[in-house]
Parts: C-alpha cells; structure tokens; sequence
C-alpha cells in the first residue's frame, strides 16, 4: 500500500511540473516584435503562390474583397494578419498597401499551428 502510495505521489508531482512546463511554453507564444514584408492576400497566396509586383492589382482587389492579409517576410516566412481590437484603424490602414512593402507593429502569436500577427501600428513603407 505505501508502494501504491509512493508511486501515486511520484506520478502527481511528474504531472505537475509537466503541466507547469507546458503551461509556460503556451504563454511565450507571444511577443511583440516589428516585422517588415510584403502585404500579401492570403486566399491567392496560399492557392497558387501568387505575390509580387505582377499580382499587385489582384491582391488589392482580392483584399477589399474581404480576402484575409498576411505579411510574407524577406526571410520567406508568412504571418496572418489579424486586427487588434483596440486599434482597428491601423489595422484596416493596412487595406490600401496590398502588394506593397510594409512595416508593422504588433505581436506575434501561434495558436494551434497559425502563426499570426496582431496589428498595433502600421509604420512608412519599408
């Protein structure tokens, strides 16, 4: 019975810090950071790869046309780019650069494979 006891114990303190560990890696899912690329519309750029000067006028179209943005960085990586509740007025800035080079502010965030961008600024054009 000690023995059951004992390994019981061992098994919930393993647990614990288990669930502290894990815990902990979910919250440094988020930082703020600055990111510069070029505005992409996700919906042509996920289906057929499209960017670029060329596909410019398509974004911008696609885009007001309620196409989710991403943000595709020189180092080849995407961000999805997601509106800050408190600053919408940034965020919806960001509808008239569709193919441009852009900076912004904000903070990255991973949820469930997604690796978004929550927009607080939209800076010049980089």
């Amino acid at each position: 019975m000690k023995k059951q006891s004992l390994h019981f114990r061992a098994l919930a303190v393993i647990a614990t810090v288990g669930f502290c560990f894990f815990a902990s890696q979910s919250m440094a899912q988020e930082t703020a950071k600055t990111v510069s690329g070029e505005l992409l519309d996700m919906a042509c750029y996920m289906a057929n790869g499209a960017h670029g000067e060329k596909h410019k006028q398509c974004a911008a179209g696609c885009i007001k046309g309620g196409s989710p943005m991403g943000l595709l960085t020189s180092d080849g990586k995407v961000y999805l780019l997601v509106e800050n509740h408190s600053k919408k007025e940034e965020y919806a800035k960001l509808k008239e650069h569709a193919g441009d080079k852009i900076t912004v502010t904000g903070t990255v965030s991973s949820r469930g494979g997604v690796q978004g961008f929550i927009v607080d600024e939209l800076k010049e054009k980089s």
